[in-house]
């Protein structure tokens, strides 16, 4: 009987001591889920600091270098006005007040974050009003100057627009270019000018062997070399054996772009 009660009495003692140990198990994992969720609370509240104070660096070092922009532009505006305007003219430096006071104006205005087609044309505008009172034929040199140097400005500013504006999309794109793959496929085809010309001749209308062959002065086997390069690339094909040349949509494309860079 005796046995029986000790028995009892060890099991009762195990119990609570499977019990106090289950219970400090519990109590260590909720304390290690609570200290993981501060960690990460903490955490991600330093990582957002970082970018606020990421975003405010920017933003300074943004406003820094479009202050210098404008402040190189300004300072260029006497010494480019100078030089290009005309020397002999008497009313060269009452001309040159009013061209750097309009010049400094919309220069000082000019930024990557305000910039807009509306500006410019308003801009433009001023220089057209300004124009009316000219005294002189030769007054249209000085004008297209200050408009020239007005739209050097505007193209400087939209240089640095472009890196503005370029999300993480386009830099992913960028970064994945396969340079031998456009080399080979894109750049080599257009890179010889026998081939610029006829992919720019068969642009504007399909061609025949024999009109490339005249527009290149290239015979049989050489002006087939760089027809084979263009189809090779798929920048032309011809309808049929024999037939005339055609532009494919890749060509298309292609000599749009250098067009674009012609302009």
């Amino acid at each position: 009987m005796k046995t029986k009660e000790n028995y009892e009495i060890y099991k009762d003692k195990k119990d609570n001591e499977y019990l106090n140990n289950f219970s400090k198990e519990n109590e260590i994992i909720s304390i290690k889920e609570m200290i993981n969720s501060m960690h990460k609370d903490l955490k991600k509240m330093i990582e957002n600091s970082n970018q606020d104070y990421l975003n405010l660096m920017y933003s300074n070092l943004k406003n820094e270098f479009i202050n210098s922009i404008n402040g190189y532009m300004i300072d260029k505006i006497d010494p480019v006005l100078d030089k290009r305007m005309i020397n002999s003219c008497d009313m060269k430096n009452q001309c040159k007040k009013v061209f750097k006071k309009y010049l400094k104006t919309h220069t000082d205005d000019l930024n990557i974050d305000n910039i807009t087609n509306e500006k410019i044309y308003s801009a433009t505008m001023e220089l057209n009003e300004i124009k009316k009172n000219k005294f002189k034929d030769d007054c249209d040199i000085c004008f297209n100057e200050v408009s020239a140097i007005f739209n050097s400005n505007i193209d400087l500013i939209n240089s640095f627009k472009i890196y503005d504006e370029q999300d993480e999309q386009d830099e992913k794109k960028i970064s994945e270019i396969n340079e031998n793959v456009i080399v080979k496929n894109i750049l080599d085809p257009i890179s010889n000018k026998h081939r610029l010309k006829i992919l720019k001749s068969i642009a504007l209308e399909p061609q025949t062997f024999s009109a490339l062959s005249q527009l290149t002065n290239l015979k049989g086997g050489n002006l087939l070399f760089h027809l084979q390069k263009l189809q090779g690339n798929d920048f032309i094909f011809q309808k049929q054996e024999h037939g005339e040349y055609i532009l494919t949509t890749k060509g298309f494309n292609i000599i749009n772009t250098v067009v674009s860079f012609q302009e």
